[in-house]
């Protein structure tokens, strides 16, 4: 599950595609972003170069019916990569990102890369008017698996362009995103509730949270 992430630093996105035509783009900071909010994502169309583009997070296809009250979903299982209807006929993209929230019980948590830095997330996007697109998970790495039963996609580098390459196959990609990224190379902390609103934005909310700020942990009752 991934349900809040962030994007603090969007400089360092041209740098690691420095061959992106960013003249037309202005990327904010964004420290809460939330479901049905735009993101940015990097989509690649056949016999065309990657290219930035931005969607609205959670995937929508043309045929689900106008009205219904289910929100569209916001992240998809890579193990059912390249089946069922809701994603048989999604793209790959890229969603860039420097950190993402998981709720550890009632406390919030800021899981990123060890030290911080700009990473991929794997996701699925649909052509329209307004693109759409959701972020896929995995199971969780020995560090996620102590907040959440899942994790999101996190992509190696070396991994990216081929994950978003039309000629890779089906196959090949659910290879690149199956495993989770390496616990090792992640850290998580706590950070205070003020995620908890979407409302909310800025720098604090990827601040640790102060030792009397963190949300008391429910214990386990004794047999």
């Amino acid at each position: 599950m991934c349900g809040r992430f962030n994007l603090t630093d969007p400089q360092d996105i041209i740098q690691r595609f420095g061959f992106m035509d960013w003249s037309d783009k202005r990327i904010e900071p964004r420290f809460n972003i939330a479901p049905s909010q735009e993101i940015l994502t990097i989509v690649q169309l056949p016999l065309q170069q990657p290219e930035a583009q931005t969607a609205v997070w959670g995937l929508k296809p043309f045929w689900l019916a106008k009205g219904v009250k289910k929100p569209p979903p916001i992240n998809a299982r890579v193990e059912a990569l390249g089946s069922g209807a809701m994603f048989r006929d999604a793209l790959r993209c890229l969603i860039p990102a420097t950190g993402f929230y998981e709720w550890r019980q009632k406390q919030p948590m800021h899981i990123r890369l060890r030290g911080g830095g700009l990473f991929m997330f794997a996701g699925l996007w649909l052509p329209d008017r307004r693109p759409t697109a959701a972020i896929l998970t995995t199971k969780p790495n020995e560090l996620m698996a102590t907040i959440h039963t899942r994790m999101p996609v996190i992509l190696r580098p070396e991994d990216e362009l081929r994950w978003l390459d039309p000629g890779v196959d089906a196959d090949e990609a659910k290879r690149l995103a199956l495993a989770p990224f390496p616990a090792d190379l992640m850290e998580a902390y706590a950070v205070r509730p003020l995620v908890n609103s979407w409302e909310n934005e800025g720098p604090e909310l990827v601040e640790p949270a102060p030792p009397d700020e963190a949300v008391p942990q429910q214990l386990p009752l004794l047999s």
